[in-house]
């Protein structure tokens, strides 16, 4: 009944469908790149047309799934609220049924050109826009071909009275079928890949519409079961929200519609004689009816959301990436758009955590606060080598020019941002190296750290300012402020050298016993930590002169 030519063209017609889908939905995301973020906020201020957003953009990227990442994403940076973002789901619901709708027609012959066109644009043109484009089109191209593979596979099963006996007792038993249906789609990772080989059966004659429909209704729950579970192990709440809460609108859905599941079918016969048009067509309209019956509710949905599924508090002592998803990883875009918000958050830590508290670890010579400042740089390691692993291996997928060294940037500006806790750390440490684990510097001595400790924090609270607003008069102000830290490290060197000079005759009394402080100790903390000063200052100028725009 079933043989190995059948297994070889099904196998293989699938694996192209999926390589058709994620190259094409990859060449459109270069395309479209940061333009993403800027129409999402232009057409995101209000449900519907955050709906409306969810549907023109699950069609264009041909995936569901990157609009759901691009969602969450939003919504944890502020951008969009929870209703918004439910709004663009079910929109994205409608955007996939489209996109079945597209590829149930029969235009092999125009996939087959827009291949050769692809090849065309892709290896002999070879332009950068050229390349994308005819990535774009040499993957359209794939889906259609995998398509007819598909077809081919399960032309044979009209033969097999057992394939007919199963798939209509599917038909006689609808809650059987949407069971189906969702472990099917589970299990394939994809809604769009199993209603593709819907389609396959129903150009075949295979599928009745009473076995179409339950299993296109179970196809809709089981596209969200992927999610639901990656929700379960992520930290982003509104993630886990927007993941149950799509599959919620399905099963529901499907508990509301189920009644009229016969005329339901009716309206799908009467849309089109076509069988694969109906199979789109059945995903359309129960993608439409999902839509319409939670769209008005949305609010109330977003409270219950927030009730049901509260954001748990915390350990302190947890450490976990407050933006950074690996999911963000299938839309560029939005994982260099993580990233930067994981790095200006480590930015903020950093001042929170050490540079403010450098003074009193040391004045105080209290060992409490240099402990405190070696947690708080154990913890700024254990950040960086998490960002640094995310952008190397972001550094792997398929990004653009732009994104290469927009990559590159932040993996300096982080590299940058470790070095300075690891100064500030090694700066502290000097507060344990005078007599009675207290540096015994003169009010004049203090001065003349103060005169580079002051602009250092002020061009390190720019630099934040620079990362939080991009504005080029932040960038100004620093490398003004530097050479301010420049001049006031050289006076400090200065006068080192002649109070050495002056010490020279008394170098034998500093060795009696009752002195406070040898002075050679005070003069090399002295210098070593004007020293690291000026390496921070270094750092700071180098991670601006790095994210200037040229």
């Amino acid at each position: 009944m079933i043989s190995f030519t059948m297994v070889v063209q099904f196998l293989g017609g699938l694996g192209l469908f999926f390589y058709g889908v994620n190259t094409t939905a990859q060449g459109l995301q270069k395309i479209a790149a940061n333009r993403l973020k800027a129409i999402l906020e232009s057409l995101t201020k209000r449900t519907w047309a955050a709906t409306l957003f969810g549907i023109v953009m699950t069609v264009a990227l041909l995936s569901s799934a990157a609009t759901t990442v691009m969602v969450v994403e939003f919504v944890n940076s502020g951008l969009m609220t929870l209703s918004q973002a439910l709004g663009v789901s079910l929109g994205s619901t409608v955007g996939s049924s489209i996109v079945v709708l597209l590829i149930s027609f029969p235009i092999l012959n125009v996939a087959l050109l827009a291949i050769f066109l692809g090849f065309i644009l892709l290896l002999i043109i070879r332009t950068e826009k050229a390349k994308l484009w005819g990535q774009v089109l040499i993957g359209f191209g794939c889906i259609f071909v995998g398509m007819a593979y598909l077809a081919g596979a399960f032309a044979p099963l009209r033969s097999s009275p057992q394939v007919m006996d199963f798939l209509s007792q599917l038909g006689l038993n609808p809650v059987l079928a949407i069971l189906v249906g969702t472990i099917l789609t589970a299990l394939f990772q994809s809604s769009t890949a199993f209603m593709a080989v819907l389609i396959s059966l129903a150009n075949h004659g295979l599928l009745a519409v009473e076995t179409m429909v339950p299993l296109v209704i179970g196809a809709h729950i089981g596209g969200t079961i992927t999610t639901l579970i990656s929700s379960l192990g992520t930290e982003k709440i509104d993630a886990k929200r927007v993941a149950v809460a799509n599959t919620v609108y399905r099963v529901v859905a499907t508990i509301v519609l189920y009644p009229f599941i016969i005329p339901f079918s009716q309206l799908v016969v009467w849309s089109s004689g076509n069988p694969a048009i109906q199979v789109a067509n059945a995903a359309l309209f129960s993608a439409i009816f999902t839509m319409l019956i939670f769209l008005p509710f949305n609010r109330i949905l977003v409270k219950a959301l927030i009730k049901l599924i509260p954001q748990r508090k915390r350990k302190e002592q947890e450490l976990k990436l407050k933006f950074i998803t690996r999911a963000a990883l299938e839309v560029p875009t939005v994982a260099i758009s993580q990233a930067s918000q994981e790095i200006r958050w480590l930015g903020h830590y950093i001042l929170d955590h050490m540079l403010q508290m450098l003074p009193r670890a040391l004045n105080s010579g209290d060992a409490r606060w240099l402990n405190e400042l070696e947690k708080a740089e154990k913890q700024v390691d254990w950040y960086y080598n998490q960002i640094n692993n995310y952008l190397r291996e972001l550094f792997g997928r398929n990004i653009t020019r732009e994104q290469i060294v927009e990559n590159h940037k932040l993996q300096l500006t982080v590299k940058e941002l470790e070095s300075i806790a690891d100064c500030l750390v090694m700066m502290a440490r000097l507060g344990q190296k005078g007599p009675n684990r207290v540096i015994r510097l003169t009010e004049h001595e203090w001065s003349l750290l103060e005169a580079m400790y002051v602009p250092i924090s002020t061009a390190y609270l720019s630099l934040l300012r620079f990362f939080d607003l991009r504005d080029s008069a932040y960038a100004l102000r620093i490398m003004e402020t530097d050479q301010v830290i420049i001049d006031a490290h050289s006076r400090l060197q200065r006068e080192i050298l002649e109070i050495m000079k002056a010490s020279e005759d008394k170098r034998a009394n500093e060795l009696k016993e009752n002195q406070p402080a040898n002075l050679s100790v005070r003069q090399n903390i002295l210098l070593e930590a004007g020293n690291w000063l000026f390496k921070i200052g270094e750092h700071i100028s180098s991670i601006v002169r790095e994210n200037m725009t040229v």
